[in-house]
Parts: structure tokens; C-alpha cells; sequence
């Protein structure tokens, strides 16, 4: 057997422990990154465990050593790096996406839900922390962790200052109740907790964090892949193997790699109900970290539970973005493929989900008019769909006809049947009541013509089972005993909500919450007794390439969905006179008019101080930041 374990070179006989066996059996062999690994590693005889194990005479390099290793730049990883940092640690983020603005937290609508917060104290809400539990006791119906609860019902209005305080702004006009509050009035008062952000987006939120973890001095690693966790011989955590080499964190690792809304397998097992839908979270939520875990034993929970149950249609091969018309109270009608209603279309959209699922097919239609698209895309889905929905008109996701029954044909729904059921309901709603379902909000009719639908699905953001921890995110095993140098938080973990979603902003609150616990408690930790080598480190970034430019030119670069956006600005006395874009890897079709109708509006403005892309919004974010880049460096800001 081969006594030294490098990069190049693993043990041939490594030992799995019984858990990892384990998880293994469930697992399943190679199921744990089976194409993650660096290009001449070979991993031999794990057992299909993923557990990678150090023997005492065992000499490791490593291509980076830090004190702690956080894996995953959403919400929850950029939290706990910024703790871990403030607190004196080395850190390093791993992210599989090229980029910041890829996660649940950043293409989120920009909601985070805090009780006591600034935001209500400025809107003159009065609110009370043990109010604010027994609403979430009421909505946990018991599946919850209750200290977790306690925590957050505690913590979360200071999350929201935090936010704040690392340049996030929730302007006071845009607090709301955004749960199920109402409903449970007889338990405790409702009261509005849902902060907006201003720019109606959770890319503020990550790009604050980055912005201020980069300046603490948090290193971070773009499109890697981590696979497998490597432990030291007294089974402590110390490290990930990953596609682009091995990382060392030798007080702790932190696993902030979302949960496995886009793991079809996973979820016909543990979430039938979203079998005929999809996610409209981050691209890759395929449990990764869940699984890492379990691979050392780690126990899991609530895996049925989702981030929210929602509705949302398939508008990409990647994207089902939330149908969010009728859960902004807004007129439309759902039908099923009978060409009638079934259920009343203001349902808490928890309920609205398991109705649809229980349709013939797993699905309905929305139906709404123009008077709604011209409301704007951001009324439609979330994240918004194109302006008028003319893309997904023209690639055949959202449908519009002049009359009722041309829509019909196209949605192979009879005629006369969906003519009925909408003459029915308008009807109704002249009368101010929904006789048939006893919708309560949103009442208005379905008249000005050109017609939409779009096939409605069950959908979620991301799921809301995984590692079981404690309040400060140390892993537990099967026994419920921690795992030395193992943390989680966010989408990665379970226990921080119970049956029924407390509400929009909850997810993200969480996540920040108890990604900044772990942060702090893991830089405390002393570290593994068995330390490693540095390498010479072959699997470094790839350099980006070199752009020649002229002494009046500058090369600005942003945050996109699909990675670096890289513009090269022209000045001439002291003026903007062009704005070329050099790099981009934009989704096409969803980004092509920020694209290249926003440098235009820049140079016009003179300023990036301008209204972005509707429907791209990340888009138009990552272009304005990069020309605000090159603006700093010719000395126009």
C-alpha cells in the first residue's frame, strides 16, 4: 500500500468507517462526483463512499491551505466566510458556477424575513420575538428543529440589520407581510416582516457580501467542483478534493452547496409531488454537500421538505421561474387541461402547489390579459420573463391569441369549454364573488384582449432537507454527536422550517443567520493535529485573457448569470465615447437586449446610474458594474 496520499497519488487500501458504508448503500456506487476529481487522480478502492482518509504516516500536499475551506458562494457561503475572516481566519470560497449571481440567494426576489428589524421599527411595526415564534410554531406543525427556530425568531431582525450594515438597502416603503400570517391571526396578530430589497433582487444582497469578503481578504475559487471531503486519521474534516485540486482547511470545511431541486432522482424519491415541474433556484442544486456528508456519516432530515412549495412554469431547459400573477393577489384564472377551474387561484401557493400536482398531468394553465403584461414581466414570473413575453411567446413556453377560443386551440383545450369557464368566471367577478371557490383577492376580470397562458407547474426554489446540526451548523452524525471540523448551512441542512413555509425571505434569512454562526464558531476551532504541504499547485484559475487597449481605453469587469462580463470602455476628454463588450456568457435570448441596447443608454447617460433591461436584470447589473469598473480606473468616479 502507498504511504504517501497527494494529489496524484491516493491510498490504494484506504478504510471507510461503517457510516460511510452507509451512505454508500444509499448513495449508491460513484453517485458522489464521479467526474469531479482533477485530471490524473484516481481515487481507488473507496468503496463508492467518497470518504478519503489520511493515515498517520500519510504526507499530503495541498493546492491551497487555509483555516477554513467554505464551499459554495451563495447567501449562507459568503455569510460564513465574512464571519470566519472577521473572526482572523484564512478563507477560501469554492464555487461550481463561474460566478457570484448564480445562487438561490442572488436570483432570488430580494425578500429576507426579520422580526424586530429597522426596516419595521422605521415603518412603525410592532412586533414581538415570541409572537413571532408561535407564528412559526403554528406553521411547523412540529417538523422543525426548535432551537434552530428559537435562534432565528431571535436573530433574524439582526440579520436584516447586517445586511444593512454591508451596504444592502430595504427602503421602509417595501415592507410586507410576506407569509400566511393572515390565516393565523387566531394564534398571534399578523404583522409585515418581509424586507425588500430595493433593486427587487437578491443580487444586491451577494454582491454586497462579495464586495465585502473580498476586502477582508476571503480568496475565492470560480467553476470548481468539490466531490469528496478528506478527513485526518482521527476522522476529523480537513479538506476537499474538488475538480481543480485539493483545498485544506484545517480548522474546519463549511458546505453551503444548496440542496437538490435539479437531482431528478432525489427528488422522485423524496418529492414526487415536484416530479412533473422543476426549480427555478441555481443551476446545479444536485446535493452535493448532502451527499459529501453523509459520506462521512453525517445524518440527514426532512428530506421531503422544500425551500417552498410553488408554482412555476418551464420557460428554458434550465429555468422554471416562479408564475408569481396570482400570488401577487393579480387577476388571472387557472384551469386544468378540462378547460375548468379547480381550485380558488388566491390559495397561500404551499396549497396552489399540491393542488396542481393533483391535476391530471401535474399541471394547469394561467390565464391573464394585457392588462397584466402591461403591468410589466416582473408581475408575470420570478425571475422575469422578457418584455411582453415575446421571447417565450417566440420560442413557444407562453402562448397569446386575440380571442378565448383562439387560445384555446392553441392550448388543445375545447373551445367552447374554456369560452364557458372564462365567461363564467368574469361573471362572477362583476359580481364581486367567487361562487364556485371562494377566491377572496385578486378579484377582476380576464377581458382585455390579446390573451396569455403558460402551462403552471409545480415548482420550488430549491429544497429544505439535508445535514442534520446544531444551531451553530456543526454536522452531527448518526448518533447525533458532531463531526470534528464539519459545518453546513442554508439549503444544505434541514431543521429551519417546518410543514409549511413561514414566508417569502425566509429561506435567505436563514441562510444568512446560521451561515454567520458557522462562520464564527468554525475560525474558533484549534485545527487537525496532521498538517499538509502546499503544492506547486497546477490546477490554478485560468488566466483571463489578455486585451490589448489603447492609453484612453479601460477594461471594466461585472458579475453575470452566466459568469464574467467584461466591457472596454473609450474615454475621450474626460467623456465615455464607446462601451464595447468583450466578454459575456449571458444566456442567449434572456440577455440579448441588455445586451446591446444598455452600453447605448450608458453612453447616452453618461452614467451607469440608469434603469436596467426588464426580464435581465442580473444582466444589466453585471454590465453596469463592469463600466463602473473601468470608469473608477479613467477617473470618471
Amino acid at each position: 500500500m502507498e504511504k504517501n496520499l497527494s494529489r496524484r497519488s491516493f491510498l490504494k487500501g484506504t478504510v471507510a468507517s461503517a457510516a460511510g458504508l452507509m451512505a454508500a448503500n444509499f448513495l449508491g456506487s460513484g453517485a458522489i462526483g464521479e467526474s469531479a476529481e482533477p485530471d490524473g487522480v484516481v481515487l481507488k478502492n473507496l468503496g463508492g463512499t467518497g470518504v478519503v482518509t489520511l493515515t498517520n504516516d500519510a504526507v499530503t500536499q495541498y493546492d491551497g491551505i487555509y483555516d477554513v475551506v467554505v464551499v459554495g458562494a451563495g447567501g449562507a457561503g459568503m455569510s460564513a466566510a465574512f464571519e470566519a475572516a472577521n473572526a482572523g481566519a484564512s478563507v477560501l470560497v469554492l464555487e461550481h458556477e463561474p460566478g457570484i449571481l448564480q445562487s438561490n440567494t442572488a436570483l432570488c426576489g430580494g425578500v429576507v424575513m426579520g422580526c424586530l428589524s429597522s426596516v419595521q421599527k422605521a415603518a412603525g411595526v410592532e412586533d414581538d420575538v415570541d409572537e413571532f415564534r408561535k407564528y412559526l410554531s403554528a406553521v411547523g406543525e412540529g417538523y422543525e428543529d426548535p432551537d434552530m427556530m428559537d435562534v432565528w425568531a431571535r436573530e433574524s431582525g439582526g440579520t436584516v440589520d447586517w445586511l444593512i450594515e454591508q451596504g444592502v438597502n430595504f427602503p421602509t416603503e417595501k415592507l410586507y407581510m410576506s407569509g400566511n400570517e393572515p390565516n393565523y391571526e387566531h394564534i398571534t396578530k399578523a404583522v409585515p416582516r418581509g424586507c425588500i430589497t430595493a433593486e427587487d433582487s437578491g443580487s444586491s444582497i451577494c454582491q454586497a457580501l462579495y464586495d465585502r469578503t473580498v476586502e477582508m481578504g476571503v480568496e475565492y475559487r470560480f467553476n470548481v467542483t468539490a466531490s469528496r471531503l478528506i478527513t485526518d486519521p482521527d476522522g476529523r474534516v480537513v479538506g476537499v478534493l474538488t475538480n481543480k485540486g485539493i483545498y485544506r482547511g484545517n480548522k474546519a470545511v463549511i458546505l453551503c452547496t444548496a440542496g437538490f431541486s435539479r437531482n431528478q432522482q432525489w427528488i422522485k424519491s423524496f418529492k414526487p409531488d415536484l416530479a412533473t415541474g422543476g426549480s427555478f433556484g441555481s443551476s446545479y442544486q444536485q446535493g452535493d454537500g448532502i451527499k459529501m456528508g453523509m459520506a462521512v456519516g453525517a445524518q440527514i432530515g426532512n428530506m421531503w421538505i422544500t425551500q417552498a412549495d410553488t408554482i412555476g412554469t418551464q420557460l428554458t431547459e434550465e429555468m422554471c421561474p416562479c408564475m408569481v400573477i396570482a400570488i401577487w393577489k393579480l387577476p388571472c384564472i387557472f384551469v386544468s387541461q378540462d378547460g375548468r377551474r379547480h381550485m380558488a387561484e388566491d390559495l397561500y401557493y404551499e396549497y396552489q402547489c399540491g393542488e396542481i400536482a393533483a391535476q391530471e398531468g401535474g399541471y394547469v394553465w394561467s390565464i391573464w390579459d394585457q392588462s397584466i403584461t402591461d403591468m410589466g414581466s416582473s408581475v408575470i414570473t420570478v425571475p422575469a420573463c422578457s418584455d411582453g413575453c415575446e421571447d417565450e411567446i417566440a420560442n413557444g413556453t407562453i402562448f397569446r391569441a386575440d380571442t378565448i377560443a383562439e387560445l384555446a386551440v392553441q392550448l388543445n383545450i375545447d373551445p367552447a369549454v374554456l369560452e364557458e369557464t372564462v365567461n363564467h368566471y368574469n361573471e362572477m367577478m362583476r359580481n364581486g364573488v367567487d361562487e364556485d371557490f371562494g377566491r377572496a383577492s385578486g378579484l377582476g376580470e380576464v377581458v382585455k384582449a390579446p390573451f396569455y397562458a403558460a402551462k403552471t407547474v409545480p415548482a420550488t426554489c430549491d429544497t429544505a432537507g439535508g445535514l442534520i446540526t446544531n444551531t451553530d451548523g456543526q454536522v452531527k452524525n448518526q448518533w447525533g454527536d458532531i463531526i470534528p471540523g464539519l459545518y453546513a448551512a442554508g439549503s444544505t441542512t434541514s431543521g429551519w422550517r417546518g410543514k409549511l413555509y413561514p414566508g417569502s425571505g425566509t429561506a435567505v434569512s436563514v441562510a444568512v443567520t446560521f451561515g454567520r454562526r458557522a462562520g464564527r464558531l468554525a475560525a474558533s476551532e484549534a485545527g487537525s493535529a496532521y498538517m499538509g504541504t502546499l503544492s506547486d499547485n497546477p490546477y490554478a484559475e485560468d488566466e483571463v485573457a489578455a486585451v490589448e487597449t489603447a492609453d484612453n481605453e479601460f477594461i471594466g469587469t461585472g458579475n453575470g448569470m452566466g459568469g464574467a462580463v467584461r466591457v472596454k470602455v473609450t474615454v475621450n476628454d474626460g467623456r465615455m465615447t464607446n462601451i464595447e463588450i468583450i466578454e459575456q456568457k449571458e444566456t442567449p435570448g434572456i440577455s440579448d437586449n441588455a445586451l446591446t441596447s444598455l452600453p447605448e443608454a450608458i453612453l447616452q447617460a453618461q452614467s451607469v446610474d440608469i434603469d436596467g433591461v426588464s426580464g435581465s436584470t442580473i444582466t444589466s447589473n453585471a454590465i453596469k458594474e463592469a463600466v463602473a469598473d473601468a470608469m473608477r480606473q479613467a477617473g470618471l468616479m
